[in-house]
């Protein structure tokens, strides 16, 4: 609050402290300044106000308030004492006290000292500030670099500098002596220093142009026109001009000379001057991924030698090394990764912190862009160890463009991948790994439903998938697009064969989310879970109505604990699939969808095989060629039994080629509303080797266009 008032106290006091007590000759004056200088405009206002004492000498108090370009706000008050050290010079010395709110919104203290001389024609004078305010955390100044192969990290700061600033000047003899209009020149020299800081060193040219008693004015005002110039080692040159209106108080006739050294403004930089910049100390710095202090920064390219040699030089630097690639590389083999090390490439950039302080920023690989070629169809471009990572650069070739196997936490940020031999990035029993800001494309499209079907025979592949990930757990996709590819992405658990047509789960994929992503013309399913749990699909797109041979787009298999958000599916042969997995010894259970817009479905908008708990809200199925929902429940057993515990809320269905809902098989507590438009049945009972059943237990009711749907009535209505 005390700093908030100095700008009010410069400009209450010249009212409070002005008197006709003062003697005549030394008036309190009033100053109105306002002025425009490199990057920037200001204004400024304050009081000079001298007393005269017996010695005919004089103490005087000044303020001054100003406002520079509509964030800055400065306040300064302060005191002299001048003395007449003979007919001819004033000697004078002064303290101020200045305040600062700078363009950051930061608040600076300082206090500074002067001495002056001054005569009618020449004028010297000195200053010096010293800043009593600590430095201010400013996170946008944070800076990481390279330092002896280590990288260090630097918290930004902004700091009042201390400083000495000295000049020397007159009056030019252009005017008569006596005359109402001086011009004087002054030239000096400044200097500013600070913790962590270069020292500023520069010199500083001025003129005045001042006229007094100009008519309509008070007698004694003046009228002052300046022009500065000013260059120093870091703003290089600087210029300023300025215009100031001085206008004494206290008395209607003219008593004294308007330019009376005893009565001139004091010249110092009433500015407190500081510095934003990374200023912190230096400190260590860590990946903000997985919180551990980076280690040896080392650079390859291409003209290290092959991939031997590189390995071997990525494999000296240790664990938790930071690897900055520059320019395109062709490997022969795969590049690997240890423990904690980060592969980034040329123009990517990391997050860092400091270890002391917590501050973040990223560091950028200043080296060319990257692209990793990998040239042996057998072996992975980049193969990955627990804590490590991958960011900004692009893969191709090779089996799978990345690979992990029994890792953990990696990352995958910003990375393009294509014409892989096989998967684009491939994980195998990781715990913890995020895939982001990522573009798959161009892969091995295999059209041999043999070789490349997914099959409950063989649950542990979907080959040649973007995102293959199996027995893995804690597995993130987000913000990244797939296209031209044979899966999007499969995430299955791990079995083991027990059997020619049985399989004991191993692990399950759990804690899979799918965070935006966009996968368009997938040759077989788009997204491919199996035996997963707690899996989070929150907009996702797939659309493959482009291509004419597809798959369903996206498939449940045996996979529980579901929620989705947002969806859009478009294309395909069904939209969403909801299959029982009996051979594998898993069941799709547990589904929530919020949000679900299926169109143009070769077949059905939502296929459900026997399954349960499911629930949707807000659903959309327009130009499905067959059905809206197809509900396929097992009459025998051996697939799971009925479809069961299904609710509609809030569903609709456009268009359909045949019907609204389609019943094959038993169904039980079917739920919910569901809409029917443009469509030649409102449902279909099925009547053939596996028939249509409805079986509601009390509380269930389904209706469709309003009307209630039941057992009792099926037959009737969907015919």
């Amino acid at each position: 609050m005390k700093n908030n008032t100095i700008l009010a106290l410069a400009l209450a006091s010249g009212t409070i402290l002005s008197s006709p007590a003062l003697a005549v000759d030394f008036r309190p004056q009033a100053e109105i300044e306002g002025g425009f200088f490199s990057g920037g405009s200001a204004a400024s206002g304050g009081f000079f106000l001298p007393f005269l004492l017996d010695s005919g000498n004089a103490i005087f108090i000044d303020t001054r308030g100003t406002i520079e370009s509509d964030k800055v706000r400065q306040g300064s008050i302060g005191a002299g004492y001048r003395f007449r050290a003979n007919d001819q010079w004033v000697i004078g010395a002064y303290g101020y006290y200045d305040y600062l709110k700078s363009e950051y919104g930061n608040s600076f203290n300082q206090v500074s000292f002067g001495l002056e001389a001054l005569s009618g024609d020449l004028e010297m004078r000195s200053n010096l500030y010293l800043p009593l305010s600590g430095a201010k955390t400013l996170s946008a100044f944070n800076a990481a670099y390279v330092r002896d192969h280590v990288l260090v990290m630097q918290e930004g700061k902004e700091r009042g500098r201390r400083g000495l600033d000295a000049e020397i000047g007159g009056r030019l003899p252009v005017f008569d002596e006596g005359s109402d209009v001086q011009l004087k020149v002054f030239g000096g020299s400044y200097w500013y220093g600070g913790k962590n800081l270069g020292d500023m060193f520069g010199a500083k040219l001025r003129a005045e142009l001042t006229f007094s008693d100009l008519p309509g004015l008070s007698e004694g005002s003046t009228v002052s026109l300046g022009v500065t110039g000013t260059y120093d080692n870091e703003d290089k040159l600087k210029g300023a001009v300025m215009a100031r209106l001085r206008i004494p108080f206290g008395a209607t006739a003219k008593s004294g000379d308007a330019f009376d050294p005893m009565l001139q403004r004091v010249e110092r930089s009433a500015k407190i001057r500081t510095h934003a910049g990374a200023t912190g100390d230096i400190e260590a710095a860590q990946f903000v991924v997985n919180g551990r202090n980076t280690g040896k920064v080392v650079n390859i390219s291409s003209a290290n030698g092959d991939a031997t040699a590189i390995n071997a030089l990525i494999a000296s630097a240790g664990a938790d090394a930071l690897i900055l690639a520059d320019g395109n590389l062709g490997l022969n083999q795969s590049l690997t990764l240890g423990s904690g090390q980060a592969l980034v490439g040329g123009g990517g950039s990391i997050a860092v912190r400091g270890a002391r302080s917590g501050a973040t920023t990223s560091f950028v690989n200043r080296g060319a862009a990257t692209t990793l070629t990998g040239y042996n169809p057998a072996q992975d471009v980049v193969t990955m160890a627990s804590g490590s990572r991958i960011a900004s650069l692009s893969i191709r070739g090779g089996l799978a463009g990345i690979a992990a196997t029994d890792a953990a936490n990696v990352t995958i940020d910003n990375v393009d991948i294509s014409a892989t031999n096989h998967d684009g990035i491939r994980f195998t029993r990781v715990n913890g790994a995020v895939v982001q800001n990522s573009r798959i494309h161009d892969l091995y499209i295999c059209e041999n439903n043999t070789s490349c079907e997914f099959s409950i025979y063989s649950p542990n592949k979907a080959p040649y998938a973007a995102v293959s990930s199996v027995g893995s757990n804690n597995v993130t996709v987000r913000d990244t697009t797939i296209d031209k590819v044979t899966y999007g992405v499969f995430a299955g658990g791990e079995f083991k064969k027990i059997s020619r047509t049985e399989h004991e789960l191993v692990s399950a994929t759990q804690n899979v989310t799918l965070d935006n992503v966009t996968i368009s013309n997938s040759r077989r399913e788009g997204v491919l879970l199996v035996a997963g749990k707690g899996v989070k699909l929150d907009r996702v797109t797939v659309d493959n109505s482009k291509q004419d041979r597809d798959m369903d787009l996206v498939a449940l298999q045996g996979t529980s604990n579901v929620f989705i958000n947002d969806m859009r599916l478009v294309g395909g042969i069904n939209g969403l699939m909801l299959v029982a997995s009996p051979n594998l010894n898993v069941e799709t259970t547990n589904v929530n969808v919020a949000g679900l817009q299926v169109d143009r479905a070769l077949k059905a908008g939502i296929f459900f095989n026997p399954v349960s708990n499911i629930s949707f809200q807000d659903v959309r199925i327009t130009n499905a060629g067959t059905y809206g929902a197809h509900i396929y429940g097992d009459s025998w057993g051996f697939l799971g039994g009925p479809v069961s515990n299904i609710v509609f809320n809030n569903m609709s269905v456009d268009n359909a080629g045949i019907a609204g809902l389609h019943f094959s098989g038993p169904a039980e507590d079917i739920k919910g509303n569901v809409t029917v438009t443009n469509t030649p049945k409102d449902c279909v009972l099925d009547t053939g080797w596996s028939a249509g059943t409805i079986t509601q237990s009390p509380g269930s009711e389904l209706t469709v266009n309003g009307t209630r749907l039941d057992q009792d009535n099926a037959g009737s209505r969907c015919r």
